[in-house]
């Protein structure tokens, strides 16, 4: 095995002195007969340096076998520890000797820089960038790959976890980040999956609000207590701080915690002191400290999951130190990078992406041990046109069907036990939505055909929100309104609010227009908006709803007794399912709400109305409404979020929202005489990131739901 001093003295060069190098190990070659992959990661610090080893560790194991073909590999590496990573992007991107780049680091920078890397024609792997919104954004495109699983897939082992352990109520603590976000989104979803109830759930944005959150949160006694951590263990003492003062009966439930195997919080050194370390020549003693705060017994734990002794062996051989932090997802991810090189060199007329997709969607057999000899017998097979299993650190390399991330989550489950942290394995089920659809009543019976019954149509569509970060709530209700306009419902019957501020914002690259899915269905050049800017507020949405106000130059909403109605709002929503006008600056209680629609009955302003809420939190904001003849169809539960669906790389934005995305094909392909209750039904099964929730009051479910949109049976 080659010596370890090689690599520490590069990367105490790229500390130093640069924040670029060039790594081959192994086989000596001309540059043309050389397998370039590119590194967009932080190399230095206490989570690049054991990234960097992992890499070379990896690119050893293959070289030394013969590398790919004869061919040995080479890493071009982009330090973004010490450098500009949008500048190391480009750079990367526009190499012709690279076609596969490993990175980058975090999510924000993968959204940041896709689109560079997939108009040059480039595949990412990211062995860190964790976020569920990745796979909803790329997965299927075959550009974007992870060898870390993805954080909506590990909040499922979270709740199973728990459930495991008889648990019936979670609270929740998050930082207010992306990556606290990712658990605030899903940790509520797979609640509802694994039959426990939410009794709260907050943020923080800084570590003085950890206590009184705890106190908020601890109030109501829930068994577990999730608490995130920003990647600060001292996070993880204040909150146990804050536990031991209160009359807390339950426990708490950490995630990724560094700790060491008596449960004592660990503390990693910084860079500058890492650095010194290294030219002391006693960084490995000095690379963590222990605490004095142990975990209290019965802590449930999330971790990484355990590896094979010979992995750890090996790293450490080269390293100097076990292995830890995202080691066995970068090394993973230079086989998966290799194994698309593999198949590219031998079909170079294929794009990498179609490499790509050819040999880890297809995969077949079993598993090639990962040996250096299994390796090469991998990637002679994949330039024959095989797809064998690759095992990596983390186990074999299968991904989804839809491709981005591997198909099991890689993790480790563990809890206190008499001051030791010991394994805690739980059976993983299938990471799919299994909750029964609850039936709503007066699910059967023969929808009635006969216009007459359902009067004259009005719609009411808006979106709520501003500013270019809210595209596709503007781009659904563009979308609600285009479809009912389909259906030849006139313009002076339908009432379209729109902030209208999209269209003309600099950072859009097509100026006037308004995209639902990429280049494909543009919803804004022929719609009419009603109101737009600073006229939509609070007040304005319950006057135009009531048809009073001051609006005499605006349309009203004139319907009458005999009329079916359709109001159909897109917006932020809070947790307690307070619904967001502009920037939140206004909010519409559920209070408010209810009592605009039991107004809105008493001026006899329909016959029936389906109220359609695409907004998170959105089943708690109808909770109040008991009005006859008022159908609430809500794209997500009262504790949970609804999702963003369709990502366009060009202009880096969201251009839909999940639930409007799938409301809306599934009301193209229906049978017009598909009842209101089967839509429903097919949304629940199809919206993946949330659960859509009916509320029929004593509203026959039989009625055509095309005729809530201004359709005919």
């Amino acid at each position: 095995m080659k010596q370890n001093l090689s690599l520490k003295t590069v990367l105490l060069l790229v500390i130093t002195f640069s924040s670029t190098v060039t790594f081959v190990s192994g086989i000596s070659a001309g540059e043309d007969n050389v397998i370039y992959i590119g590194v967009l990661l932080p190399l230095s610090g206490s989570m690049g340096t054991p990234m960097a080893d992992a890499l070379e560790l990896a690119v050893q194991q293959i070289n030394e076998a013969g590398g790919i073909g004869g061919k040995p590999v080479s890493l071009v590496m982009r330090n973004t520890q010490t450098g500009d990573c949008m500048t190391y992007a480009k750079q990367l991107a526009k190499d012709p000797r690279i076609r596969v780049v490993i990175g980058p680091y975090t999510s924000d920078d993968l959204f940041a820089t896709a689109d560079i890397f997939m108009k040059n024609h480039k595949v990412l792997v990211s062995p860190t960038a964790s976020s569920d919104e990745i796979f909803r954004a790329f997965s299927e495109t075959g550009s974007v790959w992870r060898t870390i699983s993805g954080d909506g897939d590990i909040t499922s082992v979270i709740m199973q976890h728990i459930a495991a352990h008889d648990a019936e109520s979670i609270a929740l603590l998050t930082p207010d980040s992306s990556y606290g976000k990712t658990f605030y989104d899903w940790i509520p979803f797979w609640a509802i999956e694994t039959g426990i109830s939410v009794t709260g759930a907050e943020e923080f944005s800084q570590p003085e609000q950890i206590p009184a959150a705890i106190k908020e949160l601890a109030a109501d006694d829930p068994d577990y207590l999730i608490f995130v951590n920003s990647d600060d263990n001292s996070e993880i003492v204040s909150a146990l701080d804050a536990l031991e003062k209160l009359d807390y009966q339950g426990n708490i439930y950490l995630i990724y915690p560094g700790v060491d195997e008596k449960g004592r919080l660990t503390e990693r050194l910084g860079t500058g002191s890492l650095l010194s370390g290294m030219i002391s020549g006693k960084w490995k003693l000095q690379n963590e400290s222990v605490s004095t705060t142990t975990l209290p017994d019965d802590t449930l734990i999330l971790m990484s999951g355990p590896l094979e002794d010979a992995f750890s062996e090996e790293f450490e051989e080269i390293s100097g130190e076990q292995p830890s932090g995202f080691v066995p997802q970068a090394y993973d991810a230079v086989l998966v990078a290799s194994a698309i090189m593999a198949r590219f060199t031998a079909y170079p007329d294929k794009s990498p992406k179609h490499a790509a997709e050819s040999i880890l969607l297809k995969v077949t057999g079993d598993s090639l041990p990962r040996t250096p000899e299994g390796f090469q017998t991998a990637f002679d097979r994949i330039k024959q046109g095989d797809a064998p299993i690759i095992t990596g650190a983390t186990g074999p390399l299968v991904f989804k069907p839809e491709g981005t991330d591997p198909e099991i989550p890689w993790y480790g489950t563990y809890t206190m036990e008499r001051g030791m942290v010991i394994e805690d394995p739980i059976l993983y089920r299938d990471l799919t939505k299994t909750a029964a659809i609850e039936e709503p009543e007066d699910s059967s019976g023969t929808p009635q055909p006969d216009d007459a019954l359902y009067g004259d149509f009005w719609a009411v569509i808006g979106a709520l929100s501003r500013d270019w970060a809210n595209y596709r709530h503007q781009a659904d209700a563009l979308t609600v309104y285009q479809y009912v306009k389909d259906q030849g419902v006139p313009d002076d019957h339908i009432i379209l609010l729109v902030y209208d501020d999209i269209p003309y914002d600099t950072r859009n690259k097509k100026p006037g227009e308004v995209y639902h899915t990429p280049e494909e269905m543009e919803v804004r050049t022929e719609a009419e908006p009603d109101y737009i800017g600073d006229t939509i507020n609070k007040q304005m949405v319950h006057d135009v709803l009531l048809g009073t106000g001051g609006f005499k130059d605006n349309p009203l909403l004139l319907s009458d007794e005999n009329a079916t109605v359709l109001l159909y709002l897109s917006s932020h929503g809070a947790a307690g399912g307070e619904l967001l006008v502009g920037k939140g600056e206004e909010q519409i209680s559920p209070e408010d709400f209810s009592l605009i629609i039991e107004k809105m009955a008493e001026e006899k302003k329909f016959k029936r109305m389906l109220v359609v809420l695409e907004s998170c939190f959105s089943g708690a904001t109808v909770e109040n409404v008991n009005t006859d003849n008022v159908i609430l169809l809500t794209a997500a539960s009262g504790n949970e979020t609804s999702k963003s669906a369709i990502y366009d790389s060009n202009l880096a934005i969201w251009l839909s929202d999940e639930f409007t995305d799938e409301l809306i094909s599934t009301l193209e392909a229906a049978d017009p005489r598909m009842p209101l209750h089967d839509l429903y039904q097919e949304l629940y099964r199809n919206v993946r990131s949330s659960h859509p929730t009916l509320v029929r009051g004593n509203s026959s479910l039989n009625i055509p739901a095309k005729v809530f949109f201004g359709g005919t049976p």
